[in-house]
């Protein structure tokens, strides 16, 4: 056993973060920490990490009792965190970034010579191609999650903690993260995984604990349970995959918005859209393929070379955000952190942003009534929170994005345009956002949304438009959703064949 955390608890004022719970690991094994946002999971790893220090509970390495004295001292054991927000210094090179923190030195010098050597053999065993004076914030996603793991190993990394680390990948790129997982466990060095992706929890790892509210649920090896089985250990019920609720045929004949000929070049060309009171309409595409530049310029976030949209049967002149959320439409943003909250302000602030001219008494903002309607907001979508005041960036995932759809009810929007809201949160919180949409629908609300998990997607969707390189080039009703079908569209290919 490398690491083992004994009976670990963490309260903070109002909060059980985490009540008596047990964790292990051996060199060399993959488990995956699974639980709903909010479960504990985070607490857990940054105690793991030496981030943050349990109330109650022992924490041993090699069968030794041990104490962290902050994130360097885990490190210099051996524990290192890949976060989800990778820890890059965008203007630094690709060698600053892997030695940052524990520079080498030669005498009172600098050893760059010695830096360089061993950070090009480390990229090399990883397959990091770039050069070691490029710029990090110049490379991709994936190649800077790979400086990541490269600033790991230079630390002599016996245990690698990631959080969410396929969340900004392409399938490819998945997948050759899952190598190097492989290698780095054949190398003896053990991996802690969070991920909301239940399949990838199958593919990669050995064993797997189960968080719930805080409390240890129970632990499994991977041969030993599937899907349906880890679903009802993290929500303690089994989920109904048919959407009883759904099933009602709500959409009308009624066109509540039409985009004609929207071109913004390069992102988006010559598209055609429709969509009726009470439909779920879904984009469907592969990375670049314009679905977020296309939810913008229907938004006027970004302004278009050429097109025109019709609201009720009306043309719309949007000049703006603004404007357009006047003219009932809003936009739940694919990046909820840096444009959907702003993170450093109370929950209630955040969720009557849109709408505090309807809070507005003769002396200016009446901040009574607008806590009476924020709280109103979140207790109509579920929202889990201590306190309205408490900085919205201390909420889970799907919390933040339950108060980002809290902004939109609360603006009165009649069309809701959802660009990945259900990216990075847990299961429970993902059947919450299918609720809520189904319940606008049911009220004459229409939904765009976008997904890169496209059987969501056919799950929720009244009908699916495939988007490949700013073109339409599909679009399937609800009766002829297939699969493969969809896929392929959205890649730009046409035909019935499968997908090999």
């Amino acid at each position: 056993m490398l690491l083992e955390a004994r009976r670990i608890s963490k309260f903070y004022p109002g909060v059980k973060a985490l009540n008596s719970v047990d964790f292990s690991i051996d060199a060399g094994e993959v488990v995956a920490v699974v639980g709903e946002n909010g479960a504990g999971k985070s607490t857990l790893m940054k105690i793991l990490a030496g981030a943050i220090e349990p109330n109650e509970g022992e924490l041993y390495l090699d069968s030794n009792p041990v104490e962290f004295d902050g994130p360097l001292d885990a490190q210099r054991h051996g524990i290192c965190t890949i976060y989800q927000e990778l820890m890059i210094v965008p203007e630094l090179s690709v060698v600053e970034n892997v030695f940052l923190g524990h520079l080498k030195k030669k005498g009172i010098f600098l050893d760059w010579n010695t830096m360089r050597k061993e950070a090009q053999g480390i990229l090399s065993r990883l397959g990091l191609t770039a050069s070691l004076d490029a710029k990090a914030g110049d490379l991709s996603v994936a190649e800077q999650q790979l400086i990541e793991i490269a600033k790991s190993m230079s630390r002599k990394s016996r245990l690698l903690i990631m959080d969410e680390p396929t969340a900004s990948l392409s399938k490819d790129e998945v997948a050759s993260l899952f190598e190097l997982v492989h290698s780095l466990k054949e190398e003896g060095i053990a991996v802690i995984l969070i991920t909301h992706h239940l399949h990838e929890i199958f593919e990669i790892c050995d064993r797997l604990i189960v968080l719930r509210d805080g409390d240890y649920i129970g632990a499994s090896d991977i041969n030993q349970i599937d899907e349906a089985g880890l679903v009802e250990m993290m929500l303690g019920h089994a989920v109904d995959t048919y959407d009883k609720g759904r099933r009602q045929n709500v959409k009308s004949d009624e066109l509540v918005l039409k985009a004609s000929g929207l071109t913004r070049a390069p992102y988006i060309d010559n598209v055609d859209l429709t969509l009726n009171r009470g439909e779920v309409l879904g984009i469907a595409g592969l990375m670049g393929a314009g679905r977020t530049e296309l939810m913008r310029a229907i938004f006027a976030a970004d302004k278009i070379d050429s097109g025109v949209i019709e609201i009720n049967g009306s043309l719309a002149y949007l000049s703006s955000p603004r404007n357009a959320l006047n003219q009932g439409l809003g936009l739940a943003p694919e990046d909820r952190k840096t444009q959907g909250l702003v993170l450093s302000m109370p929950i209630g602030h955040n969720a009557t942003m849109p709408s505090l001219s309807e809070h507005v008494g003769l002396l200016g903002l009446n901040l009574r009534k607008e806590a009476a309607a924020a709280k109103d907001l979140c207790e109509k979508l579920l929202v889990k929170y201590a306190s309205l005041s408490q900085p919205a960036g201390n909420l889970s995932g799907g919390n933040q994005q339950k108060v980002v759809l809290a902004k939109l009810l609360g603006a009165g929007t009649d069309i809701y345009l959802l660009d990945e809201p259900t990216r990075g949160i847990d299961i429970g919180a993902k059947e919450a956002i299918f609720d809520l949409i189904w319940d606008l629908t049911a009220k004459g609300n229409s939904v765009i949304i976008i997904s890169s998990v496209i059987e969501e997607l056919i799950r929720v969707c009244d009908r699916i438009v495939c988007l490949h390189l700013g073109r339409v080039t599909n679009t399937y009703e609800r009766g002829d959703f297939d699969l493969n079908r969809i896929m392929l569209n959205a890649m730009g290919k046409s035909g019935e064949g499968a997908i090999q």
